[in-house]
């Protein structure tokens, strides 16, 4: 197994629940649960926001590398804003996540902690933004 592949999956296992459940509890309250919500589409959450380069992409997920340096899945949908557009109706999102989001280019990524009717926290992209690489100018 690539490195790459063993960090993302170690990343994914210790990492992303503490993330979003840690984001996403009641300051206020007794409970510590978050509340159900009927769709992770549908309501907002705690707005987030960081850089890091791109590991790869899964239907409907892209995975990030975070501050920590943990792989941080983050859910993409029809309504999420990439490089200032959103992503067609009639485009399948892993594929275009593929080709306009390579792994290894930097990344901002501004999104909330939803969650799903089951309680389940899990962060979806508001906006995605490529950070453009400064190259040389060619001799």
């Amino acid at each position: 197994m690539k490195r790459w592949t063993q960090h993302l999956l170690l990343g994914l296992l210790l990492s992303t629940p503490p993330l979003a459940v840690a984001v996403n509890t009641q300051a206020s309250g007794d409970s510590a649960r978050p509340s159900p919500a009927p769709d992770a589409e549908g309501t907002s959450g705690t707005p987030r926001a960081f850089s890091g380069p791109v590991l790869g992409t899964a239907p409907g997920t892209l995975f990030v590398t975070g501050p920590s340096g943990a792989s941080i899945p983050i859910r993409v949908t029809h309504q999420t804003r990439i490089a200032g557009e959103t992503v067609p109706r009639d485009q399948d999102i892993e594929t275009y996540l593929r080709e306009n989001l390579k792994p290894g280019r930097s990344v901002r990524v501004q999104f909330d902690v939803r969650p799903f009717s089951d309680g389940t926290p899990q962060n979806v992209a508001s906006t995605v933004e490529p950070k453009t690489s400064r190259e040389p100018p060619s001799p």
